[in-house]
């Protein structure tokens, strides 16, 4: 039998299965290199980082060494629409080409699945109010007719009308092999089927969430693999400073006291417990207001009620277990432990109390490097100024195979950087009506076509409703006009709309052809200075002898700008103009390194070749 890379490499061959069968299949030689080193590193069991710019082919360079593999395989990706095409496009594609049948299972998140038990308790309650009962309804009607309980097969989103936390169950909601829907559960029936096949597909968030080992056997259980393929891995260290901390929001002990309520009216024998419970939740909810101290002394006396009903019902058994898990998350907001840092946001209702490791690398080294398996660690932007070195620090791979494969797009035929001169410091009184009639004359010269992309929401909200009311194309808002998906969806139907958005239009968005012509940013996108992580993380590294701007907030911004950058050429066809509002390129001295780190393209300061170059490509 062959070795898995020479197996890879007769698919790529020229003349090969993939030149033969694979519909619309071009030969990429840092494709085929990529999937070669790929297929090494499965079949060694070792640790790849794979920097492989857009337009590699980097999908199909680890689905041919993943199907041709008799390994158990996790596909891990930052973005569901990721995740969607590779199961319901890439996958089957590639499968029916090659000829092979691997069994294939996606994996989602707790809250695409539906849980039977809290629908059947909601739908039970006197809690449920008018305004969600048509709602709840539906989606009893569906859950008889549906074969996956994945609620994206609603014609709704349950979220969006208000009942998706009374359909869905979190992590510490869900009482595992003890509820008495478990041999129905969505969730169950999709772990199961993962347990049982050769390739699964799944989130960044599921990955992190089941190495956190956050909650035994109700929570995310993945099983064991030979190999990790983690693609838009750039994204794991700010995804798992979120899953091996601690959030703490009014909104879960809303829900607690919620769920408790629910059981009780299930149970319907416990009126006095009922008002008891009813009467104490005020009073926690009044002391979340209050502080963490008010907190704890309110929450302390919810424990001893929800343990003494403990034995009457698994469900009492788990909300029990959930009031003991908040107080202890309480006292580690209150605490942080040796590592972590604790902080504070918002106000009133609002509030968040969050703690997260200072670094993520250790923690990723501990709970996901050190398995007996193969990584493969792939994005279009792990590099910074050439080097692997931060991202190695920030993901903790202290060994691994390093590899890096340039786009093929030809940036100096395709785009144009524009860099003006003449923009304004930020902070002076003119500066934001400068750079509103900057991003006009620019949207106005590419006649719309374009992501307008702010560093901060403040700025989002000063300049997109004045581009609104004067461009004659439809601007498209993020938080005003619909869901992400939705925006996209009408930016990608009407031509010359405009899309201003925050950092979640940075990356994960795929928008070939004429629709997006341009991309501006506002300014380097540097973190918050008064950021309690950035700040916990920058003493940390002078206090071990390193440069807070030079080893942390510089090359964050810098890999942020090029996810932002990359936006804009996506296919060969494309061509396109990045302009960054931010003179202070030219004035600081950590502008040429920004600027070296940008695609290989023409830099202009003039807004006169701007026109130019969309005038051409009308001609």
């Amino acid at each position: 039998m062959k070795k898995l890379p020479e197996r890879v490499a007769l698919d790529f061959q020229e003349g090969g299965v993939l030149d033969k069968k694979l519909p619309g299949y071009g030969r990429r030689q840092e494709q085929i290199s990529l999937a070669d080193e790929i297929a090494r590193c499965i079949d060694q069991g070792s640790r790849l980082l794979a920097e492989a710019e857009t337009g590699t082919g980097k999908t199909l360079a680890y689905l041919i060494p993943a199907l041709r593999s008799a390994d158990k395989i996790l596909i891990s990706t930052h973005t569901r629409a990721l995740q969607d095409q590779l199961v319901h496009r890439d996958l089957p594609a590639v499968q029916k080409a090659l000829g092979v049948q691997r069994r294939v299972a996606l994996l989602k998140g707790r809250s695409n699945y539906l849980c039977p038990e809290r629908l059947k308790t909601y739908l039970a309650s006197h809690q449920l109010e008018m305004w969600a009962q048509k709602s709840m309804l539906k989606v009893l009607e569906w859950s008889h007719k549906t074969r996956d309980g994945d609620l994206s097969g609603l014609s709704f989103d349950p979220f969006a009308k208000g009942i998706g936390a009374m359909v869905t169950a979190t992590a510490d909601q869900c009482s595992g092999s003890r509820c008495a829907e478990f041999e129905h559960c969505p969730l169950m029936k999709a772990r199961q089927k993962a347990q049982g096949a050769d390739i699964v597909v799944t989130n960044h968030s599921l990955l992190l969430a089941d190495a956190a080992l956050k909650s035994g056997d109700f929570g995310e259980v993945l099983p064991d693999f030979d190999a990790y393929v983690l693609d838009e891995a750039h994204s794991l260290p700010q995804l798992a400073g979120q899953h091996f901390g601690v959030q703490l929001t009014r909104m879960r002990f809303i829900q607690w006291l919620n769920d408790m309520q629910a059981e009780l009216d299930e149970m319907g024998d416990e009126p006095a417990l009922k008002k008891e419970f009813l009467e104490q939740g005020r009073i926690v909810l009044d002391a979340y207001l209050q502080g963490l101290d008010e907190l704890d002394k309110a929450w302390s006396v919810v424990l001893p009620l929800a343990d003494s009903r403990r034995e009457r019902s698994e469900a009492l058994t788990k909300l029990a277990e959930r009031a003991e898990l908040l107080a202890e998350e309480i006292a580690l907001v209150r605490q942080p432990a040796a590592g972590f840092v604790g902080w504070s946001e918002g106000e009133g209702e609002q509030c968040r109390h969050t703690v997260a490791p200072v670094e993520t690398g250790p923690v990723l080294a501990q709970y996901l490097w050190d398995r007996p398996a193969a990584f493969v660690l792939l994005s279009a932007t792990l590099r910074v100024s050439g080097s692997f070195e931060y991202a190695r620090k920030r993901l903790g791979i202290e060994q691994a195979e390093e590899v890096f494969h340039p786009s093929p797009f030809d940036y100096g035929r395709q785009a144009l950087i524009y860099l003006p001169r003449h923009m304004p410091d930020a902070r002076s009184p003119a500066a934001l009506e400068i750079m509103i009639d900057e991003i006009e004359t620019l949207l106005r010269a590419s006649q719309g076509r374009a992501f307008v992309l702010f560093t901060a929401w403040s700025m989002l909200r000063k300049v997109a409703p004045e581009l609104a009311r004067r461009l004659p194309w439809e601007v498209l808002i993020q938080g005003e006009s619909g869901s992400r998906d939705a925006i996209l969806d009408v930016f990608r139907r009407d031509t010359h709309s405009v899309l201003c958005g925050t950092r979640s239009f940075w990356e994960g968005v795929d928008v070939p052809g004429e629709s997006l012509s341009m991309v501006i940013i506002d300014k380097m996108p540097f973190s918050p200075p008064n950021d309690p992580l950035l700040q916990a993380r920058i003493k940390r590294c002078e206090e071990e002898g390193g440069n807070g701007f030079r080893d942390i907030q510089l090359p964050e911004a810098i890999a942020t700008l090029r996810q932002g950058a990359g936006r804009l050429i996506r296919s060969e066809h494309d061509r396109g103009v990045m302009a960054l509002l931010d003179s202070r390129l030219y004035q600081k001295a950590y502008g040429r390194v920004a600027v070296a780190n940008l695609p290989a393209a023409p830099i202009r300061a003039d807004l006169a070749d701007v026109r130019w170059f969309f005038e051409e490509q009308e001609q």
